[in-house]
């Protein structure tokens, strides 16, 4: 079932999987926003409405994170990615599934779009934590360009520059800073919450192996699919929404 696309309800199809076939299983589900989600040119959309408040909600998530864990083999990790609305719950849930030791980080994809408030602060990041399933779980050290004011000063420290001045490359942090998409990005295929590539590939080159299992059971317009296959990964999405599915299909045929 490896490098497919399955129209169903999430839970379900994670039911009838392989128990221990995912390094990886990225859940961008549902943030609890009181809206539905849609593009103003149409294309794909969801329902992001709960009518029973936060318990119907947390009820969602609770299912969604038990029928997600049991997939990870004893190398995989999962990485749940929610904002303020709902991620302390979601971390909750997953330390009593996993376990507190199990935790792995509390990833801050930080980005600058519009709007604001006269009654708080901007808030403008996602939360991604992620989970292993035991202490073998794979990571790859990654790194990141870290700015400098000049280019002297440093001993046995290699300097490059970009054309946009001197820099070093410091092992990666947990706050990504990372452009969101807008709607006249190439990048955009018309999903009303897309992620961009560079996150979901800065997931997967972390914490799976060439040719592990990329599992994402909210694909949406199936991202972390594109990462994965991008990477030498195999990937499996899921999504309840069949052009959701049909949007997946057509953006890995143009890997």
């Amino acid at each position: 079932m490896h490098d497919t696309v399955i129209h169903g309800d999430a839970i379900a199809v994670a039911g009838a999987l392989p128990r221990r076939c995912a390094q990886l299983v990225y859940l961008d589900p549902p943030f609890y926003s009181g809206k539905r989600r849609r593009n103003r040119k149409g294309g794909p959309e969801y329902d992001d409405r709960w009518p029973g408040g936060m318990t119907e909600y947390l009820a969602f998530l609770r299912g969604l994170l038990a029928a997600a864990t049991p997939l990870l083999k004893p190398t995989g990790v999962i990485a749940l990615h929610l904002d303020w609305r709902a991620s302390h719950w979601g971390r909750l849930e997953l330390e009593r599934l996993l376990g507190v030791n199990n935790f792995v980080n509390e990833i801050i994809w930080a980005y600058r779009t519009g709007g604001g408030s006269k009654r708080f602060l901007g808030r403008k990041h996602d939360t991604i934590h992620v989970f292993a399933a035991g202490p073998r779980y794979v990571f790859h050290p990654a790194t990141e360009k870290s700015r400098l004011a000049h280019r002297y000063g440093f001993k046995n420290v290699k300097i490059h520059d970009d054309g946009d001045g001197p820099y070093t490359l410091a092992a990666m942090r947990d706050v990504w800073e990372i452009a969101a998409l807008r709607g006249n990005m190439r990048e955009y295929a018309g999903y009303p919450t897309q992620k961009p590539l560079k996150l979901l590939e800065r997931l997967v080159s972390c914490f799976t192996n060439p040719r592990g299992l990329v599992v994402d059971l909210c694909c949406g317009s199936g991202t972390a699919l594109v990462a994965a296959q991008t990477l030498g990964r195999s990937y499996l999405g899921v999504d309840s929404s069949q052009a959701a599915v049909k949007l997946a299909l057509r953006r890995l045929s143009h890997g």
